[in-house]
């Protein structure tokens, strides 16, 4: 059986270039999973296909800015898609909507015998309290002052579990 790789990088080049077909694949590939974290951000479908939209029509417009010293194209994809979500959330507070905060946590199905130095390893070591408090950064941002209001816990106890939870994560991924 022969395991395909997809190419990020290499398919956001072209993109760059003007490739249709690249931006068609970077769609096929990943639009799914990132509707998926919008509407974690956002609990609206309506506001999580407008995030996907805006996300892909920024990611046509700006692939040529996108350099592989920043970081995994991967990554940079979903650096928009959640910086959009996050404007999005935002604009719905000032209307009195109220994105995805207020709704339970989705239930992470991280596998019991994740390797030791992948991320979902560290996530699955976490204990419980950071890894809400890094849930609730990561899905809804906001400062500790909020995701603490969120999760009824003090300002302090929320910024030491994301430092705590930051750093077990570096170390057990970059060790």
């Amino acid at each position: 059986m022969t395991v395909s790789v997809f190419d990020f990088e290499a398919e956001l080049g072209a993109c760059a270039a003007g490739d249709r077909a690249a931006f068609l694949a970077l769609y096929r590939q990943e639009s799914p999973a990132m509707r998926a974290l919008a509407l974690a951000m956002l609990d609206d479908p309506g506001a999580a296909d407008a995030v996907l939209h805006e996300t892909f029509v920024l990611i046509w417009r700006n692939a040529a800015g996108y350099s592989p010293a920043i970081g995994t194209a991967r990554a940079w994809l979903y650096s928009i898609l959640r910086y959009r979500a996050s404007a999005h959330a935002r604009q719905m507070r000032s209307e009195g909507r109220h994105p995805a905060e207020n709704t339970p946590l989705p239930q992470l199905r991280l596998p019991a015998d994740a390797p030791p130095g992948s991320v979902a390893g560290a996530l699955a070591s976490l204990p419980g309290p950071q890894l809400d408090a890094l849930l609730q950064a990561y899905l809804h941002g906001g400062d500790p002052a909020r995701i603490a209001a969120r999760l009824d816990r003090s300002e302090p106890d929320i910024e030491a579990s994301l430092d705590a939870a930051l750093a077990h994560i570096d170390k057990a991924v970059c060790a």
